[in-house]
């Protein structure tokens, strides 16, 4: 854990700590932000991601942020394309404004809450 909380202190992978939220069972929540540390790594980031997906009049900005969760010595985080689906039910799959435009991205924030969970791929 404290592992965990070094990593996002120090941003690994763009990878910052927003909340943490100790529940019972050694069970702790970590809401993330996400800003790419480079343009090459912009998959990865929320603010891309967001003006992507969210452009509607009304915002969903209950996506973020971004959760990991740790259990014992397992870190897991739901992945982003069942994330997206829940909350961009109506999202298109081709187009303007579609999961296309963002199909990187999936993969970009994988590596990167591994790379901040002190993992490796």
């Amino acid at each position: 854990m404290a592992a965990i909380e070094n990593n996002l202190a120090q941003g690994v992978a763009g990878v910052t700590k927003v909340y943490r939220l100790d529940l019972p069972n050694n069970v702790t929540v970590f809401g993330v932000a996400r800003k790419a540390p480079s343009e090459e790594e912009r998959d990865m980031d929320e603010q891309y991601i967001m003006t992507e997906v969210d452009f509607d009049e009304l915002k969903g900005t209950a996506y973020l942020p971004y959760e990991m969760m740790v259990y014992g010595n397992k870190v897991v985080a739901l992945h982003m394309r069942f994330r997206m689906a829940v909350h961009y039910p109506d999202l298109k799959m081709m187009g303007k404004n579609s999961f296309m435009n963002i199909m990187p991205s999936p993969n970009a924030i994988q590596k990167a809450l591994t790379a901040a969970a002190g993992g490796s791929e």
